[in-house]
């Protein structure tokens, strides 16, 4: 039995090595071993005491290290005293033990008091000391978070802008550093698990409006070890660096002895807030002045009758409510358990976990199973490997959420957004003779049908009743990936591994419209649509590999490591989309050929990368570093006649170069300043670039397609550019960092600039070809910030701790060229500017100065505007004063598009977060605040629901709309059509979005043990989204209309974020 376990052993560790020498370039070099000629180097002594920061009582069992060199180690006795002979060379030593944090001190003095820190506080010092400006968060044990988006934004505010997409479960967040890097490619940043790319799928197909692909829903936050915020040295990254990097690194087993982690949560979720909307005798006294605003003829309409016997009386007089048939207080659930143990030949970490998580917008619930196994196994001498399996399943019932753009192409479907519009005299339910509802959904209203093609609006009740169904509204997503990382040490200072990782998800999505409760809708230039289904499939296929040698020199004073590799990236994706309209009933939600005006598309693309990448870093005493970086890589992305980069192998290669420095300060013996523990400054250059583009950008392609909903033809759906390449970032950064007062207060600050150049950008092209635009570079924009982090505790008492921390940031975004000028782009109705010298994303609209209160007044101001035609028309009272800021010739006082300025910036004069940790024995109190300031918002929302123009309802801020000569107010008149633009994109929708939000609560207690089998019981309350302060108008001051950079500070009404309480029990065995 023993020979048959040892010849498989064999046999993996022979297949594991073998497949190291296949992909590894052979290197042989030369490490020297110690000859103990350190031993008679001129040696120091250093002795000192250690001492609880809390209690001032001496610590025995504290190890000191030469940082870097652990030959040279002590021990502290019972009187917490230590001695320490190491050489001259030696700067740096490591303070370690158990329950505190690690804490390092300069030698420049011989003998000194240490006071070291309990771990119930923030750590100060890395084990590694860091060059570049990078950002860490870990010890998600108590977190309430479903994605770790949510602990980025709540913990690393200032080191990551976020922006959270609404409050339907685990949709995730906008995620920017270091400002905004791209104008139409994507901005967010890298994600790296374990090593491995991730594709975000940011611009992939959702079905339902309002829904936004986000990966790391597939993860759980109980998986996750640590986050890491790369924000510059990203060149390693290559094509996918410039936008900065979050590494995030899954649990891994750290013991043999087997230990098992068990994690319960269960909570609510509170209604989130809402526009306050007119009730029934309100909007109907507003009705009836748009009707008489249109001039119409007619007299009889059945809402507005007083006569209690009419027959349709009860149908319109009622008080409903919209919003309780649609919003409830959600319920969450999460449940993890994870084993973790070992021994000599292998480690292992298995964790199984389950979410279910509703939304507080009815039937958009979401559920995910996870599962994941990492191991760590010795195969046979030096050869080990990284052994990787997980799994995710998620689930969703979705219906629309938010406001679409166009209102003239497609129906509205979204429950929250009709529950706001429609008409509060009617009711979701059809009522009996008596007056009394019935179990019968109520059709769509059709009471203002009489002034206009599809003025018709669906029954929110009735979207969500027949629509409910696994083969009806339904997102199911899937990933599997498994990886292997065999590593083979040649000796202890030189290694070769290769990482190989394959990843199979799949997204199947279906979404259907019923026929009842839903009005017809007429198809511009198809016809009559009574419902549809449509449905989406997809898969994706990855595979990574990334093989490199790693090897270490340390010498007395000297230390270099030095890493290449190359790396390889192959992904394909598959996609296929069906449409059709007119199923006959709700019960048949399949697509078939019968549908009528059906529709099919897809895509299948494969995209390949390959890199080489090369690492040096160098210190001397661990006082001086130098880190440089290089690496070349070519994409299947990239055109093939690009002039810059190199050429090799007949294809393009992009070059990107890093280097950093930093100076140990504290180190130095000419550093006496007592009150300063720790000095660090630091510098650097990076370059990094962005190759987000369509993946036939460079190619000239065909795709089918249906004409007038008939036959079908090829016809050109794409100009090919060969020219087209990367975006490249460069990025200048400097930084200081210091403790101070017996490490009581640390400080960190970074100031950065950045350019961006060869913007990818989409081009006009002439309307001959039949394309509209095509990819090219051109362009160029910066960013200058900085950041500032602060912590300090406030107090260190045996039973008491406090600490608080804050984090600030900030970045001016400037575009400083552009190929073809500027240029305006129209997104929910706002004109968004792009143009030389101002920041990305401004919103370009007319200024206001109130509403005329008289005729008179309107006559003197002598303002009008001009239709297509050359018909002038005179702006009068109750409506809105536009400025006149540009008179042409032949065109005084005329409001036109020439008087637009900019009226508002959606980038925030600064941002960040603010944290504060209380302890008490075994009770740990922690709350985390998020802030912005500066920032402005388009309120499309409020446009909307305050434009006066239409049969939505209107909140209550109509009701003082002007309505009689001589009145002041700031609402215009109420004009169905709104033919004197009243309501068009203007200053009146842009607010101050600054908000202070306490994001989150947790209270703990660490229920006190004596078994040998439970290690630990942890109890806790968080509350989450407790409170906002802001003058925002709007549900959320958290707004992001979609993942561009353009979309920016745009409020289209997605479900606003509710407070929520959980309770949550963490058992260790």
């Amino acid at each position: 039995m023993k020979k048959i376990n040892v010849n498989i052993q064999q046999l993996l560790s022979s297949v594991v090595l073998g497949t190291l020498l296949l992909t590894t370039p052979v290197v042989y070099a030369a490490v020297p071993e110690k000859t103990g000629t350190e031993k008679t180097e001129d040696m120091v002594t250093l002795s000192g005491v250690v001492r609880d920061a809390a209690t001032r009582v001496p610590l025995a069992g504290v190890r000191i290290v030469a940082h870097g060199n652990t030959n040279y180690t002590a021990m502290t006795n019972e009187e917490g005293t230590y001695s320490l002979q190491v050489p001259k060379y030696v700067t740096l030593l490591d303070f370690i033990a158990p329950g505190y944090n690690l804490i390092q001190m300069s030698v420049s003095e011989k003998h000194r008091e240490v006071y070291i820190y309990s771990e119930d506080f923030s750590g100060d010092y890395d084990v590694d000391i860091q060059v570049a400006d990078k950002a860490e968060a870990g010890d998600f044990a108590l977190s309430t978070a479903l994605t770790i988006d949510q602990e980025i934004k709540t913990r690393l505010g200032g080191d990551v802008r976020s922006i959270t997409r609404g409050g339907t479960p685990a949709m995730g967040a906008a995620m920017f550093i270091g400002g905004l890097n791209s104008l139409n490619a994507n901005a967010q940043p890298l994600i790296v698990l374990d090593g491995v790319f991730l594709d975000q799928q940011y611009g992939r197909d959702a079905l339902h409006e309002g829904h936004y692909n986000n990966v790391l829903s597939s993860i759980s936050v109980n998986d996750i070890e640590k986050v890491t915020v790369l924000k510059n040295a990203t060149a390693l990254y290559g094509t996918k660096g410039s936008n900065g990097v979050i590494l995030i690194d899954t649990k891994r087993s750290t013991s043999m002895a087997t230990r098992i982690e068990a994690n319960v949560m269960a909570g609510v979720e509170l209604l989130p807030s809402r526009p306050v909307m007119m009730n029934a005798d309100q909007y109907r006294l507003y009705a009836s002045e748009l009707i008489g605003s249109t001039g119409t003829e007619l007299t009889d309409f059945r809402f507005l009758t007083e006569d209690k016997n009419d027959y349709y009386y009860n149908m319109y007089h009622n008080d409903t409510r919209w919003d309780d048939y649609v919003y409830r207080e959600a319920i969450s659930q999460n449940y993890n358990i994870s084993v973790q143990g070992g021994d000599e030949v292998a480690d292992y970490n298995l964790s199984l976990g389950y979410a279910n998580a509703q939304s507080t917008l009815d039937y958009n619930n979401f559920s995910r199973m996870n599962l994941r196994f990492n191991t760590d196994i010795k195969l046979i001498g030096d050869l080990s490997t990284r052994f990787d399996v997980a799994y995710n399943y998620n689930t969703r019932n979705l219906r629309d959420d938010g406001i679409i753009e166009d209102f003239s192409k497609e129906t509205i479907l979204s429950p929250n957004f009709l529950a706001l519009i429609k008409a509060p005299f009617l009711h979701p339910y059809q009522l009996d003779a008596k007056g009394n509802p019935t179990e019968i959904v109520s059709d769509a209203d059709n009471f203002a049908s009489d002034f206009g093609l599809n003025n018709s609006w669906a029954n929110p009740v009735a979207i969500n009743k027949y629509g409910d169904a696994k083969n009806k509204n339904r997102l199911e997503y899937s990933m599997f990936n498994i990886s292997v990382a065999p590593r083979y040490d040649f000796s202890k200072n030189f290694y070769a591994t290769t990482l190989f990782y394959y990843a199979l998800s799949t997204n199947n999505q279906r979404a259907f419209v019923p026929m009842t409760g839903t009005p017809s809708f007429t198809i511009d230039g198809i016809g009559v649509s009574n419902n549809s289904a449509s449905s989406f499939n997809a898969k994706q296929e990855s595979i990574f590999s990334d093989t490199k040698l790693n090897w270490t020199y340390s010498k007395k004073a000297h230390y270099l490591n030095l890493m290449g590799g190359f790396r390889f990236t192959n992904d394909t994706y598959i996609s296929t989309a069906q449409e059709g309209h007119n199923t006959g009933n709700d019960k048949t939600p399949n697509i078939s050929g019968s549908l009528n005006y059906s529709d099919v598309a897809g895509v299948d693309d494969v995209w390949r990368s390959l890199a080489y990448y090369a690492s040096m870093d160098y210190n001397y005493k661990y006082k001086y570093f130098l880190q440089g970086a290089l690496s070349m890589e070519s994409t299947s992305r990239f055109g093939k006649s690009i002039e810059s980069g190199i050429k090799m192998a007949g294809v393009p290669w992009a070059l990107f170069p890093s280097l950093q420095a930093a100076w140990l300060v504290s180190s130095e013996n000419f550093f006496k300043w007592d009150f300063m523990n720790s000095l660090k400054l630091s510098a650097g250059y990076d370059a990094s670039g962005n190759d987000d583009i369509a993946l036939t950008a460079s190619r000239t392609t065909l795709a089918a397609n249906r004409f007038q909903n008939g036959s079908i033809g090829i016809v050109l759906n794409n100009i090919g550019n060969a020219s087209v390449q990367w975006e490249t970032t460069h990025r200048f950064r400097a930084g200081l960092d210091m403790l101070m007062a017996n490490n009581r207060l640390g400080l960190s600050f970074n100031v950065f600039k950045s350019y961006t150049d060869n913007l990818l950008t989409m081009k006009s092209l002439p309307e001959i070809s039949g394309e509209r635009y095509y990819w090219s570079n051109g362009g160029s924009l910066e960013n200058m910030g900085f950041d500032v982090a602060a912590n300090v505790k406030l107090l260190n008492r045996k039973n008491w701790k406090w600490e608080l921390g804050a984090n600030v940031a900030a970045y001016k975004n400037v575009v400083t060229a552009l190929p073809d000028g500027d240029y305006t782009t129209t997104i929910y109705g706002a004109d968004v500017l792009t143009a030389e010298g101002r920041p990305a994303g401004v919103f370009y609209g007319y200024e206001t100065a109130g509403v005329y209160a008289t005729q008179e007044e309107a006559d003197k101001a002598d303002l009008k505007i001009v239709s297509k035609s050359g018909q002038p028309t005179a702006f009068g009272a109750g409506d809105m004063i536009f400025v006149n800021h540009v008179d042409l010739p032949g065109e005084e006082n005329v409001i036109d598009e020439n008087d637009r300025v900019v009226i508002g910036d959606p980038n925030p004069d600064f941002y960040g977060n603010l944290y504060t940790n209380l302890s008490y024995k075994r009770f740990a109190l922690n709350m985390n605040f998020n802030y912005s300031y500066g920032n402005d918002i388009y309120n499309y929302q409020r446009s909307l629901l305050e434009g006066g123009s239409t049969f939505f309802n209107q909140t209550t801020a109509l009701n003082r709309r002007w309505i009689a000569e001589g009145q002041h107010t700031d609402i215009p008149k109420a004009t169905y059509g709104d033919p004197m633009g009243n309501a068009r994109f203007s200053d009146r929708w842009i607010e101050d979005g600054s908000y202070l939000r306490l994001s989150s609560v947790t209270l703990s207690y660490a229920i006190p043990m004596n078994s040998i089998f439970l290690q630990g019981i942890t109890v806790w309350a968080t509350a989450n989204n407790v409170f906002t302060l802001t003058k925002y108008l709007g549900s959320d001051p958290e707004v992001w209309a979609g993942n561009s950079v353009l979309y920016q500070g745009i409020d289209r009404g997605l479900t606003a974020q509710g407070r929520s309480i959980l309770l949550g029990v963490k058992i260790n065995l």
